[in-house]
């Protein structure tokens, strides 16, 4: 093992949607339609989903994406217990039945929820399971939350020594652009007051 994060394909969906969802708020709540638009990617993973997407859903799945982001944020805080125990609040809420259900394809799946369950209910129970299953993995320390001083958007750190503190590469060179200029200003301000 080398050390990276290993996870399912499946858990990886409903983690990656996860993630996704908590970084919602990102979108602006002034323009429902970018929201419903980033909603729509977000589940594309899904497409009977997007198909079943409607305006009405948009509200509900923000509040879901605002629980799962104090999920991670607490759990990175260094409360694991409080963060395990808002999982669980979100399980008990959702209408998460595992069960093995037969794909098109013929193929048993895990599946988290009944068939017939709405939308949100059960992405509900899916991001709820999925961070279950991470936190019960002993990946938990792979949460983060950006480092840069103008995003806090959530992510999953699956690099090989998991130490990554940004959710991009673009986070990571502006915080450490922004860092050398103020050394480089720091510097030139000290050199001044010298002369």
């Amino acid at each position: 093992m080398t050390g990276q994060g290993n996870f399912d394909r499946d858990s990886d969906a409903g983690v990656d949607v996860s993630i996704h969802l908590a970084n919602l708020h990102l979108v602006s709540r002034d323009d429902p339609r970018a929201t419903f638009t980033r909603l729509a990617e977000i589940l594309s993973i899904d497409p009977p989903s997007v198909a079943e997407l409607a305006e009405r859903h948009v509200d509900a799945f923000i509040r879901l994406g605002d629980q799962l982001h104090r999920i991670v944020a607490v759990i990175v805080e260094g409360d694991l217990d409080r963060g395990a125990l808002r999982v669980n609040a979100l399980l008990e809420s959702s209408p998460a039945h595992p069960h093995l259900a037969k794909d098109a394809e013929g193929t048993w799946r895990l599946h988290h929820h009944p068939v017939d369950t709405e939308l949100v209910a059960m992405w509900t129970a899916i991001c709820a399971e999925a961070m279950a299953r991470l936190i019960g993995a002993g990946h938990a320390d792979r949460l983060g939350i950006c480092a840069a001083v103008d995003c806090g958007s959530a992510f999953l750190d699956q690099s090989k020594n998991g130490s990554r503190r940004f959710c991009t590469l673009s986070c990571q060179n502006r915080t450490k652009a922004t860092a050398f200029r103020a050394r480089r200003a720091m510097r030139a301000a000290t050199s001044t007051a010298i002369t």
